[in-house]
């Protein structure tokens, strides 16, 4: 059956709710135990759970947001889409959970007639973990969302329900090119650089450059994100998995304002520092930021004091 590529808007709400049905069979014909017969609470709450369970009609999608929308804040990157869907001639019953390191963040159960779905938008930068069970097929499927797979793109993980009654993971993303996202992984004792505007820098300009630093001389492997902004609008958006003594290097090749931050994923640390045309006046110019062995940060800016004269600059430099 082909699958429709639905991609799905941010939608409005939350409902949290826990599949809790449970039945027993015994083997012999004797009456139940006291321990074995349900009780009128254990019956209501039976009712409550199923009364909980979300319906969604044929062909119809229910939305669902996660997070605090920070992506739709600052940056370059989007949400990502997590879904369920139901693309067979029957009805399914089955949960979501959604859960990062530290906690479940999302948890529903539904119920979902042929062809319908439910998607969780994802809006905030992290790592998770999406999970799909299907009891009555004794199916379940987990699929794991890195922040690299945060783009500029429209990007979506589909569960789905197959045919044969088991279950099946599918991505797609839009094509668009994403000037200014970089994603990558600096192993130890390695680096990874990029340059933002003229590389190389045009001769005797009389201007410099400003280089942004990131070291991790600690001993773990951390999430990094770095992000250059100039007049509140985001130029450049990098994740960066660093391990440790790994080094990452943003060259700004440009004079002007610019605001640098730098966070750590997994501590949730942002150190910011502004960037003046004046770092750029001929001077060896540079922002370092450090992680230390609990994720923290700490930056600062330095910048030499040197005068320029580009006269006098070529005439010393005259054979």
């Amino acid at each position: 059956m082909k699958r429709r590529t639905f991609l799905a808007s941010t939608g409005i709400g939350l409902t949290t709710a826990v599949a809790g049905c449970t039945t027993q069979a015994g083997s012999s014909d004797s009456p139940p135990t006291d321990s074995e017969t349900p009780t009128s609470e254990d019956t209501q709450t039976n009712t409550e759970q199923q009364t909980e369970r979300t319906h969604v009609a044929a062909d119809g999608t229910v939305e669902r947001t996660i997070g605090a929308e920070s992506l739709d804040e600052r940056g370059l990157r989007t949400p990502h889409h997590v879904a369920f869907g139901n693309p067979t001639a029957e009805s399914h019953q089955g949960t979501v959970t959604v859960s990062t390191a530290d906690e479940t963040v999302f948890k529903e159960s539904v119920e979902l007639e042929p062809n319908a779905s439910i998607v969780a938008s994802l809006t905030d930068l992290d790592t998770y973990t999406a999970r799909v069970s299907v009891p009555e097929l004794d199916a379940t499927e987990q699929i794991t969302v890195e922040p690299s797979q945060f783009t500029c793109n429209v990007t979506k993980t589909t569960i789905s329900v197959q045919d044969d009654g088991t279950l099946d993971s599918l991505g797609i993303s839009t094509r668009m090119a994403c000037q200014g996202v970089v994603s990558d992984h600096v192993a130890a004792r390695e680096s990874a650089s990029e340059t933002l505007g003229d590389d190389p820098i045009p001769a005797d300009t009389g201007k410099g450059s400003h280089t942004l630093m990131l070291r991790n001389p600690s001993e773990e492997t951390w999430t990094t994100r770095i992000l250059v902004e100039k007049d509140s609008t985001a130029h450049f958006d990098g994740v960066y998995t660093v391990e440790p003594e790994g080094t990452v290097l943003i060259t700004l090749s440009e004079s002007d304002t610019y605001s640098l931050s730098v966070g750590v994923l997994e501590t949730e640390t942002t150190v910011t520092e502004q960037v003046t045309p004046e770092n750029f006046d001929c001077n060896r110019s540079s922002t370092r930021a450090e992680i230390d062995d609990t994720g923290e940060l700490t930056a600062s800016t330095v910048s030499t004091l040197m005068a320029c004269d580009l006269e006098t600059n070529s005439t010393s430099e005259s054979p």
